[in-house]
């Protein structure tokens, strides 16, 4: 099979798709945050997301996912930049997984969804909340 040239492919992307960063630190601002992520920041998510693709053999070409979660986690009472990362990284990881395990037929907002009102029952204990869903997988209303 021959090599492909991706160079419009990427530059799509980069025009189409803002940067993460920018993006959910505007998000922060909407909810008058007084913290925004760094670039170090993103790099560290970045890198957390690919060894998630890696660990769970899937590919995702958008930050879209990530974004929707930094948004519901941009309304709940976290009050430093750390603490805000780590919840964000943990809701990614959770989120990979759940896709992983719902190869099809869960969309990834009813898999978002599902993680937001957990997080919500769970009161933001990260411990309980990835508990829960190591034990608990399938998705309230599947079969």
């Amino acid at each position: 099979m021959g090599r492909f040239d991706i160079t419009l492919f990427n530059e799509f992307l980069q025009k189409n798709i803002g940067s993460p960063r920018v993006e959910i630190n505007r998000l922060l601002r909407a909810n008058h945050k007084n913290f925004q992520l760094s670039v170090g920041d993103i790099q560290l998510l970045n890198q957390e997301r690919q060894q998630l693709f890696k660990d769970h053999h899937l590919v995702d070409f958008s930050w879209q996912n990530t974004q929707a979660l930094a948004a519901f986690l941009a309304k709940e009472r976290i009050y430093y930049r750390r603490d805000y990362v780590e919840q964000l990284n943990v809701c990614q990881s959770i989120f990979y997984y759940l896709r992983s395990y719902h190869s099809s037929g869960v969309t990834d907002q009813e898999i978002i969804e599902a993680i937001q009102q957990r997080y919500e029952v769970c009161h933001g204990d990260l411990e309980q909340l990835q508990g829960f869903f190591e034990d608990f997988p399938a998705l309230e209303g599947e079969v």
